[in-house]
């Protein structure tokens, strides 16, 4: 007893020691950001500090600075013949080390003129590659902002030309583009979607299985991207797992929204440089339901868990080597309510429905320097997608009969090696390839007219190879240069596709930047759909086989003005046409650009490539960085979004919302000398969604639903409005530091309309609505 009770004192006391003075170790790597071969004797030091408080880079370019204060702090990074540069407000906890990487600009200038200083921020992309319309996502943004669940996709939605007004899902729509154009890449691997419960060949999903702990800071591009990537038309989102503390074992636990997490990190032994990082997490929803909060999903209960890991090792002449993955499980039944249910966002009221989804990743990579200049890096990756479904119809009396059943597997295979040599200050080229080989099996069936029918069914294989090429060139400190090319062959349909790409910043001085890109991007279609068999002759053919990639056009012209140290104002005007789109061979509206926000993908057969869209926008950002204990992000989108089906009649896409305006900010109060409260908010005002109009009489007379067809995507939902509010206690003890959150999502309980929907039962329209209040509690300890 008397052992229990000191247990209890020790933890008191270190939960509430306000007065120490706590220091914490902060360590990292710094590199050439061209090259990123190590920079030995590089200088690193907290601004401000007195005594002067700093380290040394050693041999491999690592640092390690002792008994730094807790607290938020500015670090500044120097080496000669390199521009100086300051990495603000990193957050230092007592629980957990600082782990940063820091990447140096080689200066084109003589030695003895004025030196250059620039700040690390999110403005610039971590991929040097990056011209127009990119962005850094932090980890500690997705952790701030109110309203993002921890979720990159989420987070995503707060920035400027992408579109957020769907409470149940995370797809990423950017400037009017189908979700399905988004391109998710991990440590340079190409990877299905991140997401539990999201179907094959989609990219989005109610609940993310990314988990912003195991992170590091990750680029997402919204147009004209580098050559590098490839196979995508509206955005890309390039994660990258941390790696572990190669020096001190740590460990943490977490319950929310997204389930129980434990997460522990290290080195393998003290000898080793090496490390590893591992966390899992399982599903709270269940209890959150039995509390009565709303999940969108009326009383079903979604049942997931996922599994994070990377292991670093680390080797003085053989390269570095890296072994990581990510894989979740999920499952969820919802039973038929008979009537529509105005809290379910995803079920009929006439159909049960059960889905089973899983999905993983596996990758492992070698990078190796052959000098200080050049080195090579070769990605392997495998990846298994499967998602398993059923609906039953309920009778007039109750009955419950089976309708339509899948079962659909993807396995893929990939390979990325690429090549990186920086000539000298001014040039920098990349050369590289990547191979993707998909096995799918997929069986689909229906009751219709009276009998049960296979309406895909296939064990196929298809590969993809894709190449590039990336080159920069500075002009000067004021002009830059980059361009490249991306090669894509699909040998299932022997489609071949070339891509330029081109972009130039010029910056006359340090407040004014202006901005070019141009580049033409080309995806294959979802894989599922190259495999639906046409039922129409006797053999077994399969017509989509025919069809080529979509193609997209993108041009950008951007402005930035740096209003002072920590503000900025960026505008952006562009315009996208795409072309060579699926859509009937027969005269319709239908058009893959509406496709690929739900968990359904077209199952038709005679589609063909003459399909065409346009994007066009403008786009503005006003942003404060963290600083002083504030923040403030304000972003809006004017855009519009039109295609033209094979019936060459123009109509709104599905994601023409046409206006999006966020506003984001927060303030952090220090309470105390190792406790600090912070309020975070965001409001969202956008255009609702687009819909087409049920035709109530027909609809009626045929006891099914209807819709006036010839306007299509011609209504809109009345608009969306949000208010999140979050508030988040911190406390730093001796060797812990914990966080208390709770994010209180659509505040005032705005009724956002979801969908509308005929009800055969009732004879009448019903409104399903987004999710009402919902308050997203956290508690974290880092230990």
């Amino acid at each position: 007893m008397k052992k229990l009770n000191l247990i209890f004192v020790l933890i008191f006391i270190q939960t509430f020691s306000f007065g120490q003075d706590l220091t914490q170790t902060i360590r990292g790597i710094v590199t050439d950001k061209q090259s990123q071969f190590p920079i030995p004797g590089a200088k690193i030091f907290i601004q401000n500090s007195d005594p002067l408080i700093g380290a040394i880079t050693d041999f491999d370019g690592s640092f390690e600075i002792k008994n730094a204060p807790i607290g938020r702090l500015t670090l500044e990074i120097k080496f000669s013949g390199y521009e100086t540069a300051t990495v603000p407000n990193q957050e230092l906890k007592s629980g957990k080390e600082l782990v940063i990487n820091i990447g140096l600009e080689e200066s084109i200038e003589l030695l003895d003129k004025v030196e250059v200083t620039f700040k690390e921020d999110k403005k610039e992309a971590i991929n040097k590659m990056a011209t127009v319309s990119a962005r850094t996502i932090s980890t500690e943004e997705a952790g701030k902002f109110a309203g993002t669940l921890n979720d990159p996709a989420r987070m995503a939605q707060n920035y400027a030309g992408v579109s957020g007004v769907s409470d149940d899902r995370n797809d990423i729509i950017i400037r009017g583009n189908s979700p399905l154009g988004v391109l998710w890449r991990m440590d340079g691997i190409d990877i299905p979607s991140p997401n539990h419960f999201s179907t094959l060949g989609t990219t989005g999903g109610p609940i993310s299985m990314l988990n912003i702990n195991n992170l590091s800071n990750s680029d997402f591009f919204t147009s004209a991207w580098s050559a590098d990537y490839g196979n995508a038309l509206s955005g890309v989102f390039d994660l990258r797992l941390r790696n572990g503390n190669n020096a001190k074992r740590e460990y943490l636990a977490q319950v929310g929204f997204n389930g129980f997490e434990f997460g522990a990190e290290g080195p393998f032994s003290k000898k080793s440089r090496a490390s590893y990082l591992i966390n899992y997490r399982y599903s709270t929803l269940g209890v959150m339901s039995a509390l009565g909060i709303d999940l969108g999903v009326g009383t079903a209960v979604p049942q997931y868990q996922d599994l994070t890991f990377k292991m670093n090792f680390p080797t003085k002449k053989a390269g570095k080597f890296t072994l990581w993955g990510i894989g979740g499980v999920s499952y969820i039944e919802f039973a038929a309510p008979g009537e529509l249910d105005s809290t379910n966002l995803y079920s009929d009221p006439n159909e049960q429905t059960a889905f089973r989804s899983r999905t993983g990743v596996i990758g492992a990579s070698h990078k190796y320097f052959f000098n200080q200049n050049t080195f090579s890096e070769l990605i392997l990756a495998g990846s298994i997608t499967n998602t398993i479904g059923q609906g039953d119809t309920l009778s007039s009396d109750g009955d419950a009969f089976n309708v339509f059943g899948f079962d659909r597997a993807q396995r893929k295979l990939s390979a990325n090696y690429k090549i990186n040599h920086k000539i000298n200050a001014k040039n920098t080229f990349a050369i590289g390839a990547i191979a993707e080989h998909y096995a799918t099996n997929i069986k689909d069936s229906a009751y219709v007219y009276g009998d049960y029918r296979i309406i895909a069914k296939n064990n196929g294989n298809a590969l993809l190879l894709q190449s590039y090429i990336n080159y920069q060139h500075k002009f000067s400190e004021k002009l830059l240069f980059n361009g490249g090319l991306h090669t894509q062959h699909f040998l299932l349909t022997e489609s071949h596709a070339v891509e330029p790409r081109v972009g130039f910043k010029y910056s006359p001085n340090a407040r004014h930047t202006f901005s070019v890109g141009s580049g033409l991007h080309s995806q294959i279609q979802p894989i599922t759909v190259y495999f639906i068999e046409d039922e129409s002759t006797d053999q077994t053919t399969f017509p989509n086989q025919n069809l080529g990639f979509t193609k997209a056009v993108h041009n950008v012209l951007g402005y930035d003005l740096q209003i002072s140290e920590n503000m900025r104002l960026k505008a952006e005007v562009y315009y996208q046409y795409l072309y060579e789109v699926p859509v009937d061979s027969f005269a319709s509206n239908f058009t893959m650009l509406n496709q690929g926000a739900g968990f359904e993908l077209p199952n038709g057969t005679a589609y063909q490539n003459s399909g065409t869209g346009t994007n066009y926008g403008l786009e503005l950002t006003l942003e404060r960085f963290f600083n002083q204990g504030y923040y403030f992000l304000f972003t809006t989108s004017l855009f519009d979004s039109k295609y033209t089906g094979s019936n060459n009649i123009e109509r709104n896409t599905a994601f023409n919302g046409n206006y999006i305006f966020n506003l984001l900010a927060g303030k952090e109060f220090n309470l105390k000398r190792n406790l600090t409260l912070s309020f975070d908010l965001k409001t969202t005002y956008a255009g609702g969604r687009r819909y087409t109009p049920i035709d109530l009489v027909s609809s009626q007379m045929a006891n099914t639903e209807i819709l006036f067809e010839d306007q299509l995507f011609e209504a809109q939902h009345q608009n969306y409005f949000r208010f999140d509010f979050k508030t988040t206690l911190k406390h730093n003890g001796k060797r812990v530091n914990q966080e208390f959150s709770a994010d209180l999502q659509n505040l005032t309980n705005q009724q956002n309309i979801f969908q509308q929907g005929y009800n055969a039962n009732t004879g009448t329209i019903g409104t399903v609505y987004q999710r009402g209040f919902f308050p997203n509690v956290q508690y974290r300890i880092n230990f």
